[in-house]
């Protein structure tokens, strides 16, 4: 057990040493980052006539710095945080309430990072810096260091063996031929102390290996006594006889007290029969098939799969836009994947309407209804893309649109389709 607790350590150390690695480069490379910041905070990538732009955009580089700043110290701060708490958690290895109350720390440090990574952290930042943050994202910070905290470090048990679907879909697998962690009591029973087992044996009365030292149970993460037979909570790790090993091996008794067996063998035992295996049967047949059959479909799917993608996500508000000119506007944002080793360029193309205008919000190289974008070895790109027409549309118009991009070289091709949307 304080081996495992030691790696939970050694876990919350990494993420920690991420954190600070994180804000040091961000201090010794300090402009690689900044662009991104100013572009984030100024809103100069958006529509130019968003109604929240007037509102929200800092456009001041005092302030712009102030929040990159903040940005840097939230990471050293989590990284920081992290770090103690693993060394707090590594320190009380050996004691299981004191590892529980020494997981605030990291618990604290995780929370932090986990909202951080799901939301837009420099306008985060920012807005918890000068308490403007939405309601919700206190609320959830608030949630996940308390779930985090009270699940990981009091409710570890319930969690295995109320909230996970694994005990069951074990239970359902398993047949009185599989070999699960099995506490063989044949040889075990009655359990008694190394002296009283030997005087018991002195007598000619029986006595078991088991010296009932509850090491099994210690070693246990869900805390079930492998030795009152077999328990939805064991989720077949092993570690019980790992630790009935060593115990075996201190007092001179074989091992394997505690082994993959099943209860069939243990009942042939007391009966003076033989042992008996049966590894290739019909269930374990079928499931072997499909496993097969599940692993052939993934490496079909990799083997043909496509080494270029595009996905397109409609702007949410506003639906569309009529501009003083008459023409009618729709954002989307686009990504482009490319999967492949080298660098390549697309054709953007967008068809579905007659007299289309295709403008990207960057510096990518655009003519009419067409676009040239060109991306990095195994990465993806994403796009502004701004699609018009001059055209009279029907009331309450959604004509689809399809974004196709090519490669330049090959011709090889992908495709997403979307809606044009009108008033």
């Amino acid at each position: 057990m304080p081996l495992i607790r030691a790696i939970k350590a050694l876990l919350v150390a990494c993420i920690g040493a991420f954190g600070v690695l994180v804000a040091y480069d961000n201090v010794i490379d300090y402009g690689s980052n900044w662009a991104f910041v100013q572009h984030v905070l100024s809103m100069d990538t958006v529509f130019p006539d968003n109604a929240l732009r007037a509102s929200r955009a800092i456009t001041d580089p005092g302030i712009q710095r102030i929040a990159y700043w903040a940005i840097i110290g939230t990471e050293a701060v989590f990284g920081l945080l992290c770090l103690a708490g693993a060394w707090r958690l590594y320190r009380a290895r050996h004691d299981g309430r004191a590892f529980v109350a020494a997981k605030p720390l990291a618990v604290a440090g995780l929370a932090l990072m986990f909202v951080l990574y799901f939301a837009d952290a420099p306008t985060l930042v920012k807005e918890l810096a000068t308490f403007e943050a939405p309601l919700l994202a206190y609320v959830w910070i608030g949630i996940l260091t308390f779930t985090t905290y009270t699940l990981a470090g009091h409710m570890r048990e319930q969690v295995c063996l109320y909230m996970c679907p694994w005990p069951r879909i074990q239970a359902a697998l398993t047949d009185e031929h599989a070999l699960n962690v099995t506490y063989r009591h044949d040889r075990g029973e009655p359990r008694g102390s190394v002296k009283k087992s030997a005087a018991l044996r002195a007598q000619g009365m029986p006595a078991g290996d088991c010296v009932d030292c509850y090491q099994c149970v210690y070693v246990c993460p869900t805390g079930v006594d492998i030795r009152n037979g077999p328990n939805l909570g064991c989720i077949q790790c092993g570690l019980c006889i790992d630790a009935c090993d060593a115990v075996m091996a201190k007092i001179d008794r074989p091992a394997r007290l505690i082994a993959y067996d099943t209860d069939l063998n243990i009942k042939r035992r007391q009966e003076g029969q033989p042992e008996l295996y049966h590894i290739v049967r019909m269930r374990t047949v079928f499931y072997a098939g499909v496993i097969a059959i599940v692993a052939a479909v993934m490496a079909y799917a990799l083997a043909t799969r496509q080494s270029e993608g595009i996905s397109v996500i409609h702007d949410r508000n506003p639906i569309f836009v009529r501009l003083s000119d008459g023409e009618l506007r729709n954002g989307f944002t686009v990504r482009i994947l490319n999967k492949s080793l080298e660098r390549r360029s697309f054709v953007l193309t967008v068809e579905g309407l007659a007299d289309i205008d295709l403008k990207i919000v960057g510096d990518t190289v655009t003519s009419g209804p067409m676009a040239v974008i060109t991306v990095g070895p195994d990465q993806s790109h994403e796009l502004r893309v701004l699609v018009s027409t001059y055209s009279s549309l029907p009331p309450a118009a959604s004509i689809p649109l399809t974004f196709r991009i090519t490669d330049a070289q090959t011709g090889q091709r992908a495709s997403a389709v979307d809606h044009f949307r009108g008033p």
